[in-house]
């Protein structure tokens, strides 16, 4: 089993010049609940759940772990992909947070931010390349053009208790944050 996809990008600390993108990039609440206020229909469509990976050395660290078990998903607003999102956790936090590994097509935005201990690292950005991109595509089945901006992409580790999930959430060209630059 191959790494996530998300383990390739170019993980840093610069932002996007669009005021827009970054206001979306550095949510510090639920993505969730924000996303739910821009749509009248929010779904979940499941990709992958509970598969156990092996982490780069970076995810590794994040984690304390070599494995961790991957679940990857389309968030979308009104039936359009809004977000690509992955989440990385150890078996160590699937034990401690039993609930990770039968979210089904509930977010995990809504399990996470129930917690009042809920703590979370500051986000590292990635910008897609074209051909990072179009991996992102065949992976997920997804029919898009090119976009006009290269995609946007942030991570953070959320953590209760013992529990701690590595969340990565790529902004899809048709969301709210590309067309708020306009």
């Amino acid at each position: 089993m191959t790494p996530s996809l998300d383990s390739d990008w170019r993980w840093g600390h610069s932002a996007p010049i669009s005021p827009a993108l970054c206001d979306w990039l550095y949510e510090s609440g639920s993505l969730t609940r924000r996303l739910r206020r821009h749509c009248s229909t929010f779904d979940v469509h499941v990709l992958a759940d509970s598969v156990l990976r092996p982490l780069t050395p970076d995810q590794a660290a994040w984690l304390q772990a070599d494995q961790g078990y991957c679940r990857e998903v389309l968030l979308l607003c009104d039936g359009e992909p809004w977000v690509y999102a992955t989440s990385l956790y150890s078996p160590a936090t699937q034990a401690a947070l039993p609930a990770l590994s039968g979210l089904g097509t509930k977010a995990l935005g809504e399990l996470m931010f129930e917690a009042t201990d809920l703590k979370r690292t500051p986000f590292e950005l990635a910008e897609l390349t074209p051909a990072e991109f179009r991996r992102l595509l065949a992976r997920t089945g997804l029919h898009a053009t090119a976009p006009d901006m290269p995609p946007w992409a942030r991570r953070s580790a959320l953590s209760t208790g013992a529990a701690r999930v590595l969340v990565t959430e790529l902004f899809l060209p048709a969301s709210a944050p590309y067309r708020d630059i306009v």
